[in-house]
């Protein structure tokens, strides 16, 4: 086996039908993880940062990938660089992320990268997270980190969770409690008697820039209106979502689900579907129809839309929201491994993420202890009693 390192954006273009034929064929891989989705993210966060492509080959055959570059980052005034995975490290938060490793050489593959990876000279901090657990290098950096000594912090990233889907609309619904299964229909009826509505996905390449204009539209009213954050906020943002929806659109990957009533739409779901499986990755709704529930109406026609397509999951990704758990039938995690060299940049990093952060929350602790008790004002005496 023989790993080559990448280095240049050229590079990492010219690898686009190598990268789809490996993956078509890996047996543990993520939409994230597709060429499009790595690609579009580089040429939007990652120029002008150092590239590493790992990919390995057994005689003229690539049997594995990992896309990874060094983000350096001035902390306490001294720069540190970070080995990370390429999609890591921007405004967006992608889950899921590691090599696609060939079948039937997982393991082999997921140790030389390992290795590779330990060998690098330019990093100070390897900060890889949202790994799935059961990618044989999640293990395999681990490994690789211990047998070199590293310092290392490891564990959950996110508690993500899912909806398994059966064969049909109907055996859903019988899945469900009396009356969860009732008001999802109560509330599709009463929307219908109100509005005439139209059920959607987004079928037309040309229009596909106005339905995302309208999906952004729809999100920012929706969090704007109870004064949360929300995405959409930066041009690198809206543009590498862009892109990302123009390419998924052209694979199949793109499910736009929209609810149109009385001919507008007033809520929108932005999911992907690879290897029948569904992604939740954005929302919005209009608040003024929120009387009818259009978002909960609109995501029971999604749950029926994927089990027509023959989908097996609804994956709510990361994020914590009780709509999510109410429908969630399980949940899984990803992982997080940081490993530290003994450099001045691994110990800048570990001062000011690690222990300063402890060394502030030790004293709010402290302070909370012996700080006097505010002094209690005497209750007011009751007002006289009204004359007559």
């Amino acid at each position: 086996m023989r790993v080559r390192v990448l280095q240049s954006t050229a590079e990492f273009a010219a690898l686009a039908e190598t990268w789809e034929r490996l993956q078509s064929d890996a047996v543990i891989t993520s939409v994230f993880e597709t060429f499009g989705w790595q690609y579009l993210w580089w040429e939007t966060y990652g120029r002008g940062q150092p590239l590493k492509i790992l990919v390995a080959s057994v005689k003229d055959t690539v049997v594995g990938i990992l896309a990874l570059y060094v983000q350096t980052q001035a902390m306490l005034r001294y720069p540190v660089r970070q080995l990370r995975f390429v999609g890591t490290g921007g405004d967006t938060f992608p889950d899921d992320l590691g090599p696609v490793l060939a079948r039937g050489h997982e393991d082999a593959v997921a140790r030389a990268f390992a290795d590779t990876v330990m060998g690098f000279a330019d990093w100070d901090v390897l900060l890889l997270t949202d790994m799935d657990p059961a990618c044989p290098f999640t293990k395999a950096i681990d490994a690789a980190a211990g047998t070199a000594r590293l310092a290392c912090l490891g564990g959950r990233s996110d508690r993500i969770a899912f909806l398994d889907l059966p064969g049909s609309w109907e055996d859903w619904l019988k899945s469900l409690s009396g009356d969860r299964r009732y008001r999802i229909r109560n509330i599709r009826k009463k929307l219908n008697a109100a509005y005439p509505s139209r059920f959607f996905a987004w079928s037309d390449p040309a229009t596909l820039n106005q339905g995302i204009d309208r999906l952004i539209q729809l999100h920012h009213k929706r969090w704007q209106s109870i004064g949360l954050p929300h995405s959409f906020n930066s041009p690198e943002y809206v543009g590498f979502h862009r892109a990302v929806m123009a390419d998924c659109f052209k694979h199949d990957r793109l499910r736009l689900y929209c609810l149109e009533l009385s001919g507008q739409i007033v809520a929108m779901y932005y999911f992907y579907r690879f290897r029948n499986r569904v992604y939740l990755m954005q929302s919005g709704f209009d608040p003024d129809y929120s009387k009818v529930k259009p978002g909960q109406v609109l995501l029971g026609h999604i749950v029926e839309h994927a089990i027509s397509e023959g989908d097996t999951v609804l994956d709510f990704l990361k994020g914590d929201h009780q709509y999510k758990d109410e429908l969630a039938s399980g949940e899984r995690e990803t992982l997080y491994l940081t490993a530290f060299r003994p450099s001045p940049g691994g110990w800048v990093y570990r001062a000011r993420r690690i222990h300063l952060p402890a060394l502030k929350a030790a004293g709010r602790r402290l302070l909370a202890r012996v700080r006097p008790p505010a002094p209690v004002a005497p209750p007011t005496p009751p007002a006289p009693p009204a004359a007559g």
